[in-house]
């Protein structure tokens, strides 16, 4: 709207906004100075849910998807906004310095393991225990031969549970808050609910650092989408002239049916997910194997099979 600077559309999703309201919104903040209408004419003291309206007043232009959430006040709005332009820098630091070292290393080690990291909001009774917990979890480290996962530590503070805890924890998808001997004030868990923000709750360390190792592993090593159905050793590769590349196999458990979805296995690594595209017992084509059938599986856009392979079957759920 010409003439009032920064113009943030928004949908209500909760809750109501109202003329003064300070709040943040991504990387920006700012206090409300006029709602307007979709017809940049209307001019509105408060709005409520489901309502799309142009908010006038936040210093920055923030990115469409930010989240826009109202503060208890303008300094606290400011201090979440700078809480998550600092986490932002650190993360694109962070990237640009681990793309760097991988560049190096790949120059005089001929590569570098991928990093994953996971991300922790710790919050208990008294600072002492939030820095011990915060230190332990910090410390944690799970690597195979392809990736490594870590933890880092967003905040490490004592108190309940607050609103800025929840909004700092959004800004990095798939962060958890941690409440160590702890609670959540009501407000941080009507907003953890609509951002989505896991709160867990401990009262002794080794449970913490437990569920946290646990979803490391998960994150290490994903667990499969789909519903286990059966599979298939590769016991020795063909390669028919037109066909390409097929997988000579023995059912090992289950069903394997024409068309149904698959995944081919070596060792722990997925190679990838496909479908089956013929199924041969014999020199006939079958639409079903099961336990103990010997066959040929051809599967679509994938020939680079090995004995050893096992091939998959799954129902999505």
């Amino acid at each position: 709207v010409k003439g009032l600077g920064t113009v943030a559309t928004t949908l209500i999703q909760k809750g109501t906004i109202r003329v003064g309201d300070s709040f943040v919104a991504g990387e920006s903040s700012g206090k409300v100075r006029a709602l307007i209408g979709f017809d940049g004419k209307t001019r509105f003291k408060e709005v409520g849910p489901s309502t799309p309206i142009g908010v006038v007043g936040i210093n920055g232009v923030p990115e469409a998807g930010d989240l826009f959430v109202v503060a208890d006040d303008e300094q606290t709005a400011r201090e979440l906004a700078a809480a998550r332009v600092k986490i932002a820098r650190e993360r694109k630091a962070s990237r640009y310095q681990s793309g760097l070292m991988q560049s190096v290393a790949g120059i005089f080690a001929g590569g570098q393991k991928e990093r994953r990291e996971i991300c922790v909001v710790v919050k208990a009774d008294v600072q002492g225990s939030a820095e011990a917990l915060a230190r332990s979890l910090s410390e944690l480290k799970l690597e195979d031969d392809e990736a490594e996962v870590g933890i880092k530590v967003l905040i490490s503070e004592s108190g309940d549970v607050t609103k800025s805890d929840i909004a700092v924890a959004s800004v990095t998808p798939e962060t958890t808050v941690i409440a160590f001997n702890t609670g959540a004030n009501a407000a941080a868990m009507d907003d953890a609910r609509m951002l989505g923000v896991p709160i867990e709750y401990y009262s002794v360390v080794y449970d913490a650092i437990e569920s946290v190792e646990s979803r490391m592993q998960e994150v290490l090593s994903p667990t499969p989408e789909g519903d286990y159905v059966g599979s298939a050793i590769v016991q020795e590769v063909f390669n028919i002239g037109g066909t390409g590349n097929i997988a000579g196999s023995k059912c090992r458990d289950g069903i394997i049916k024409k068309g149904s979805n698959v995944r081919v296995m070596r060792g722990d690594k997925i190679l990838v997910e496909s479908k089956v595209r013929t199924l041969r017992n014999f020199k006939s084509e079958v639409d079903t194997i099961t336990t103990g059938d010997e066959c040929g599986i051809g599967l679509l856009d994938f020939e680079d099979f090995e004995a050893g392979d096992i091939i998959e079957s799954y129902v999505m759920k």
